[in-house]
């Protein structure tokens, strides 16, 4: 694959992540040792699972902006009628001030859904406040619940927003206020990352309560969970009044996935500092009533320490049929120089599943640096799929895709060699989530920046996999109302427990793909009725780590 770079190179800005510095054109050249790729303009029917779907948008890629704006999706869930909904932030001329929920809904074939809001897009903006959506789920009822937060400055300085939308996009005012809920915890502020829901209709956001934030400075941050009944009210079963917090070490914990086990157990996974080891990937169990589970972990929580004391951080979650959860995430060590995908799977008990990958841990390095999975999903098979990008404001910013077979090891009949990566234009792109329809196609959502007038636009891009053998989606009945070896420590909080070591089987030849991108009309609509930048998941300030364990040298990347 060869890399052109663009000579007329335009800022973008995600809003709440990292400024896209460089404008980049890719060109694929396809050779016949590489293996089967969809190119735009091609006549080839691709086939191969990881291939990109051309019955869906333009060459399996779909773009939408809002309203010549910026516009970034962060989640995206799939109804029972097969139609796609994403949502996320849009703002306009670079002023985050005015930045709104930000929702858009698909037909299966990628078209804009008409009847939902204004040309199948709705906006909601909340007054004088910043407003992200970082969540989305559907209700069986076809509603469809949103969480994130909406703030005056800064995220910590905000609190969590739930909001429910009628089928059609409008607010669903039997539900909170107008349709939105605020929840308030005892700390600075509170921003809500993830949703579930529960089978009696009962709804859980979680995130982070911001208790003792101090930029730039350790802060004290916790998990924090709240549970609302069907009408939006605060469920007082749960918790103190509805709400908990959860604390590891003192220092910052923040939860990214939330999850509802078969037996009503609550599974939140995220990260959680310390002045030991840094940042771990972090999992805490709640009992039904909201106190923690005293047969996960140690005292219901667990932390996973990849090694040599660095930043991990799990991003996103998934609970196997047989109890076992995949986390999915990031790991960066050697001063920096690696970030792998990082995944590491636990033992319904909490412990870590030493079958998977070396001892319970897996890398997957795509060749780039600043390498991040943000999904994680469980095909039928058992098969794991893992979404993400690599953060490095160059021009291998793409959409990336791996599956591993259960085992963890990487799954060679997905891409090459088990990884994907997708270039959606001549600018740095990210794929934020992903969801996988029951035909075995997996959506995965982000933003591409443009040189149009349209700039930043929502993008979706869906692929083949295997359960899908290829095959058209259906037609969609009406709407309801790894490369580095590491030494790692796994260790239950607060004390470790476990030495394992990971060698992951991971190679770095990526897959490309380039596509043709469609761009819908751009008309907007507002439902309800934003003042500083803000990042709904923050990264966690740079500190100096302890010195770090010897670690055997990684193998060079070609």
């Amino acid at each position: 694959m060869s890399r052109v770079a663009n000579n007329t190179p335009s800022r973008g800005n995600d809003g709440m992540r990292t400024s896209r510095n460089n404008s980049w054109h890719y060109v694929i050249l396809v050779a016949a040792i590489i293996g089967p790729f969809f190119v735009a303009g091609s006549t080839s029917i691709p086939t191969a699972d990881g291939d990109l779907d051309p019955s869906f948008g333009s060459g399996g890629v779909v773009m939408t902006d809002f309203n010549t704006s910026t516009d970034i999706a962060y989640a995206v869930a799939l109804q029972p009628d097969g139609k796609l909904v994403a949502a996320g932030i849009t703002y306009t001329d670079n002023d985050f001030s005015n930045q709104d929920f930000a929702i858009a809904r698909y037909n299966v074939d990628g078209s804009l859904d008409a009847s939902f809001g204004t040309n199948g897009r709705v906006t909601t903006d909340f007054p004088g406040l910043v407003a992200a959506i970082s969540a989305v789920v559907v209700q069986p009822d076809g509603k469809i619940v949103v969480a994130g937060g909406a703030y005056p400055l800064f995220t910590f300085a905000g609190d969590f927003k739930v909001a429910r939308y009628n089928p059609d996009g409008s607010l669903d005012t039997s539900f909170g206020n107008g349709g939105i809920v605020t929840t308030i915890f005892p700390g600075d502020g509170s921003f809500a990352f993830a949703l579930a829901l529960q089978s009696d209709g009962k709804i859980i956001a979680a995130g982070t309560d911001f208790f003792d934030f101090n930029p730039g400075d350790m802060s004290d941050t916790d998990f924090a969970l709240a549970r609302y009944n069907p009408d939006g009210s605060p469920d007082t079963t749960f918790g103190n009044g509805g709400t908990i917090t959860t604390d590891f070490l003192g220092a910052e914990d923040d939860v990214y996935s939330v999850m509802i086990q078969p037996d009503g157990k609550i599974v939140a996974v995220g990260s959680a500092n310390s002045p030991f080891d840094y940042y771990d990937f972090a999992a805490a169990r709640y009992l039904a009533n909201g106190t923690l589970d005293p047969t996960f972990g140690t005292g219901g929580k667990v932390r996973v320490d990849f090694g040599n004391n660095d930043l991990d951080i799990a991003n996103d979650a998934a609970l196997q049929p047989d109890g076992k959860i995949v986390a999915a995430g990031t790991t960066v060590f050697d001063f920096g120089v690696q970030e792998p995908f990082a995944l590491t799977r636990f033992n319904s008990n909490g412990t870590v599943d030493t079958t998977f990958g070396t001892g319970g841990l897996v890398l997957i390095d795509f060749g780039s640096f600043a390498q991040s999975a943000n999904a994680v999903l469980i095909q039928p098979d058992g098969k794991i799929i893992t979404v993400g990008y690599p953060d490095t404001e160059l021009d291998d910013s793409d959409f990336l895709l791996a599956r591993c077979n259960p085992d963890g090891s990487l799954d060679p009949s997905f891409g090459v060699g088990g990884k994907v990566r997708t270039s959606l234009g001549d600018l740095n792109s990210e794929a934020n989530d992903a969801v996988l329809q029951p035909d075995g196609k997996i959506v995965a959502v982000g933003f591409n920046p443009t040189e149009k007038a349209s700039g930043v636009e929502f993008a979706l891009a869906r692929y083949l996999a295997a359960t899908s053998g290829g095959s058209p989606t259906p037609t969609p009945t009406a709407s309801p109302t790894s490369t580095p070896t590491l030494t790692p420590s796994v260790t239950p909080s607060p004390s470790p427990t476990t030495t394992a070591t990971a060698s992951p089987t991971a190679t770095p030849t990526p897959t490309s793909t380039a596509t043709a991108t469609a761009s819908p009309s751009p008309t907007p609509t507002a439902t309800a009725t934003a003042t500083a930048t803000a990042t709904p998941r923050p990264t966690p300030t740079p500190r100096l780590s302890p010195t770090p364990r010897a670690r055997p040298t990684p193998a060079p990347r070609p």
